[in-house]
């Protein structure tokens, strides 16, 4: 396993732009800028974009991420 596991951060890169739109909605109801809405989609898409560029074999495919998410569970639950 490597030092800096780039299916991990992919992942985790994933689930900030979800939790970047929880944020900009709650923003928009509170009538404010939405700074942590615009800190997650920046961490995130760095996060995303540096793991696809880094990946051995030529990045990731879309269509297998909840492939990935299993295996990269399975790496991390204990045994």
């Amino acid at each position: 396993m490597d030092m800096l596991d780039r299916d991990l951060l992919f992942l985790v890169g994933l689930v900030f732009f979800p939790l970047a739109f929880v944020a900009l909605v709650s923003a928009w109801a509170d009538r404010r800028f939405p700074w942590a809405a615009l800190i997650l989609v920046v961490l995130g898409g760095l996060v995303v974009v540096w793991a696809q560029l880094t990946h051995p074999g030529g990045g990731y495919d879309w269509r297998t991420i909840p492939d990935l998410l299993i295996e990269t569970a399975a790496r991390y639950w204990p045994r």
